[in-house]
Order: C-alpha cells, then structure tokens, then sequence
C-alpha cells in the first residue's frame, strides 16, 4: 500500500504478525497505536496488503490525524484500486 509517496514498509514475512483491522479508524490517530504495532493497508478489491512507515506518515499528516480521514486516499499497489481500502495492524517483533 501507498499514501501520497510515502514509502511503503517491506518487511520479511516473518517480522510482523497479522493481528487484523484497525477496529475503529474514524476516531483512532497515529498517537493511539501503540509503537510495537504495525500499521498497513488491506486491498478491498484485490485482498493484497501492505505496511507503512507509519513514522513518516505520521510526521506529514501529523500525530493527530485520524486514520479514517486518511484511508480514502490509500490505494493498492497491486491493483490500483483506491476504494474500499482499510487499515490493518501487525505486531513487530520484540
């Protein structure tokens, strides 16, 4: 997944563990996850996901974006799709 040409995180498949989507967008910031997790985008159309630099997304839309007003603007790097795509959380390793 990509937002606005911001780098896309590509880690092995084994440094993050899926834990599923991000319950609550509308009201959740970059602040409110917590720095263990990771944050990616799931494909609706394609199913394709992705993690993102969540410290560099965080630094140009601020630690007080809400997520579900960035959401709209993510869009699949498989696909191109740009609708229907949600957030997801992974947990890094420790």
């Amino acid at each position: 997944m990509k937002l606005h040409g911001v780098e896309i995180y590509r880690p092995r498949r084994d440094e993050v563990t899926y834990l599923g989507p991000l319950l609550d967008p509308v009201h959740t910031t970059f602040d409110d996850i917590p720095e263990w997790h990771a944050l990616g985008g799931h494909c609706g159309k394609c199913e394709r996901t992705g993690w993102v630099q969540r410290w560099d997304l965080a630094q140009k839309w601020g630690k007080g974006a809400y997520l579900g007003s960035l959401a709209p603007r993510l869009w699949c790097l498989g696909c191109g799709n740009r609708e229907g795509n949600k957030w997801i959380l992974g947990q890094l390793p420790r």
